[in-house]
């Protein structure tokens, strides 16, 4: 009797435990499909058009440059290489001057790490890039330089600077319009433009690799045209590089009295060394390289089919006041600040919408 008691006791005990078991399985099972669903979402929720709306809704630069950070921090490990390689591509635009050293390094990295495998390979220091030839193999890498993004917090945080930084990022319907001095918009010189650098006869005060970052960010962002802009230092091209050949100088012979003058005829963009050392002399403090960025995403624009001059004040084909007086125009009816420069360093939303609906890629 005893016998059988504990018998029954006994199996009631391991059926008891089989049953835990069989619980414990399941409940493993669901956590590990659960975290694999979350997995799913948390790839899912890595997208581009996400990036770049919240860049677009937030004003404040450094707030801007916070929450993208943040952003990519919790979402840039699951990001697909595709949206990534968005992200990269738009990042000057959507951010505008929030597009600081250390977002532009943390992009980079998740971009690189993210890139299908190849024969290319680049260093993860941000000083370097490389020279790439069209088949996608490096022949050297040469040190970047990138511009600095200074902007004194009184200007920061000021009502007149929030509305530049939106004007740059957002273009709104029928803000596109041009001054009518040239001829209509037309196709980008070509598809592909390689971009060739001589440093001879610039100012002393400009440094090569310096003005090869330019070049660089200016190509890179106007890229979003939907051509394949490259930029080489003369003593690098190569006959089998690809693309129509542009020149891009220091002399004053063809300048015709401008900082820079973009010649589709002649596929030259002449820079003055004289203007530059003017302005340096005018005002000792002045970013000649925040103006050099400024005149040399002007003229790339003229190659990539923009002809005529925005009314914009922002926009980077723009030009504040004409032969007749007019002025351009700001936002809101704001007023043109005179505590800095308003024109963008690189071509905003307004700019990029005028280069896509010229080519005919909108």
């Amino acid at each position: 009797m005893f016998f059988n008691f504990f018998n029954q006791l006994y199996m009631l005990r391991f059926l008891s435990l089989c049953v835990f078991a069989v619980m414990c399985l399941t409940c493993i099972a669901q956590t590990k499909t659960k975290d694999q669903n979350t997995a799913k979402e948390s790839a899912s929720a890595c997208k581009a058009a996400d990036f770049r709306n919240l860049s677009y809704a937030i004003n404040d630069v450094q707030l801007r440059e916070k929450k993208a950070l943040e952003w990519l921090l919790n979402h840039g490990k699951d990001c697909p290489y595709a949206e990534i390689e968005a992200i990269r591509s738009n990042a000057a635009v959507w951010l505008g001057t929030a597009d600081t050293e250390k977002l532009h390094q943390m992009i980079k990295e998740l971009h690189l790490s993210k890139k299908p495998t190849s024969t290319l390979e680049v260093s993860k220091n941000t000083n370097t890039a490389p020279v790439i030839e069209p088949s996608g193999s490096v022949t050297s890498t040469k040190k970047i330089k990138r511009l600095p993004n200074k902007v004194e917090e009184k200007i920061a945080v000021s009502k007149e600077y929030s509305l530049r930084e939106s004007e740059i990022a957002q273009c709104l319907p029928n803000e596109s319009v041009t001054w009518k001095d040239g001829p209509s918009d037309g196709k980008m010189l070509s598809p592909i433009m390689t971009y060739v650098y001589d440093h001879q006869g610039a100012p002393a005060s400009v440094n090569e690799d310096a003005v090869l970052s330019v070049l660089q960010n200016s190509t890179q962002a106007w890229d979003q045209c939907g051509g394949q802009n490259t930029v080489f230092l003369k003593r690098d091209l190569k006959d089998s590089n690809a693309g129509v050949k542009i020149s891009v100088q220091w002399n004053d012979d063809d300048k015709l009295g401008t900082i820079g003058l973009a010649n589709i005829t002649k596929k030259t963009l002449t820079l003055s060394p004289e203007a530059f050392q003017n302005l340096k002399k005018s005002n000792a403090n002045r970013n000649l390289m925040e103006t050099l960025q400024m005149v040399v995403s002007h003229e790339i624009g003229h190659f990539q089919g923009l002809l005529s001059h925005s009314r914009r004040c922002v926009d980077v084909l723009s030009y504040y006041t004409n032969d007749a007086g007019e002025k351009c125009s700001i936002r809101d009816n704001g007023v043109m600040p005179k505590n800095f420069e308003y024109r963008a360093l690189l071509p905003t939303a307004c700019d990029i919408q005028r280069c896509l609906a010229s080519n005919s890629k909108q």
